[in-house]
């Protein structure tokens, strides 16, 4: 990926991100896992609950980690309980 950076504005932070969707009790939502990989100084992975078009806004329930497993966890761990709606609300 290095050599990406050509390819990118000096302050574009590339990324790759993971989706996983959980359903509960008829409703559904995403978690994207952003992965960093070009540009990027957080040098964490960052889990955001949300739905195809709109993302929690709520940093209690975004998940950190030093993989995509432990953001996923973490994120699963803030959600967990907690009212799908709530999470992002309509």
């Amino acid at each position: 990926m290095e050599n990406t950076k050509e390819f990118l504005n000096q302050d574009d932070v590339l990324s790759r991100v993971h989706q996983f969707e959980l359903e509960r009790d008829e409703e559904r939502i995403f978690i994207n896992v952003r992965e960093p990989l070009v540009n990027s100084d957080k040098g964490a992975f960052i889990a955001v609950p949300g739905l195809i078009t709109q993302e929690c806004s709520n940093t209690d329930y975004v998940g950190l980690g030093n993989s995509i497993e432990e953001a996923l966890q973490d994120c699963l761990k803030r959600i967990k309980d907690v009212p799908l709606d709530q999470i992002i609300p309509e």
